[in-house]
């Protein structure tokens, strides 16, 4: 048997780009994972919504996260308000990875990927999504809900999970599995 080889020709810096509609998890998931306080621009929201959310992202929320000696990933946070879009642009640069948050609870859960899918249109490839408050919903009947706009954009359902964003463990195996993604399309 041959000793497996370390690769060492790996990056030591990786940028995650977490995206989703208002509410999905967001800022909540970057506080959970950031070794260090993270900078988020939420503000007070002037409509109140029926799930007791008080507050909105207006800019781009950052944290950072070291799995590992050495590495570092760099989570930044969008917003989910279509007023907000211009801060979108700015943060996915090549390379960039995206977490996409989205709530199983919602009434919108299909038009919701749909739409935040096509924000990411050709760059599937780099998209894996992690799927919040799931009350009690397992995980393939999610991704049997999902598995039309999935299969349009091309996503397999494995990159489909569920995470809890108020769990440190939940986002870091999240990102864990938006970092492993291939760089290019098969």
């Amino acid at each position: 048997m041959r000793p497996r080889r370390r690769r060492t020709d790996l990056p030591s810096r990786y940028r995650v780009l977490f995206a989703g509609p208002v509410g999905a998890g967001k800022t909540t998931a970057i506080r959970a994972l950031s070794d260090a306080p993270p900078v988020d621009t939420d503000v007070p929201m002037t409509l109140t919504r029926g799930d007791g959310k008080t507050t909105t992202t207006v800019g781009l929320d950052f944290g950072t996260w070291r799995p590992a000696p050495g590495v570092t990933v760099a989570l930044i946070g969008i917003p989910g308000q279509q007023r907000f879009a211009a801060a979108r642009q700015r943060a996915a640069v090549a390379g960039t990875r995206v977490l996409l948050w989205l709530r199983a609870d919602s009434d919108t859960l299909v038009a919701d990927a749909a739409e935040w899918l096509g924000v990411f249109a050709g760059e599937e490839h780099r998209v894996a999504i992690a799927i919040s408050h799931d009350a009690g919903r397992p995980l393939r009947e999610i991704r049997r809900t999902l598995a039309d706009v999935l299969q349009h954009h091309g996503i397999p359902l494995t990159r489909v999970l569920l995470a809890d964003a108020r769990d440190r463990d939940d986002v870091m195996r999240a990102v864990s599995v938006a970092l492993d993604l291939p760089e290019e399309k098969s």
